[in-house]
């Protein structure tokens, strides 16, 4: 695995990846983006408090998609075990 740099909110950080270093920029850009914008919500807070709350968002997000994944499965299972019933 490569390892590159990139920076985030002016921090610097070597990152060990398995992706494109494209792909890694464009995160680490996103990333910095959320922090900025937590920043200028709530002021003056710390660079350890904003990275949590862009965390915790983050965090929120991938449950809900991972909520809406199991409830698509869920259904498209009984869909299959209805179709299944009714040929056999």
């Amino acid at each position: 695995m490569p390892i590159d740099k990139i920076t985030i909110s002016g921090h610097e950080i070597q990152v060990r990846h398995d992706t494109s270093v494209e792909r890694l920029e464009r995160l680490a850009s996103w990333i910095d983006k959320l922090i900025r914008e937590k920043k200028e919500k709530f002021g003056n807070i710390s660079m350890m408090r904003s990275v949590l709350l862009v965390t915790l968002d983050l965090a929120e997000q991938l449950d809900s998609k991972r909520l809406t994944v199991e409830k698509e499965i869920a259904e498209r299972a009984q869909h299959l075990i209805k179709e299944i019933e009714e040929v056999i």
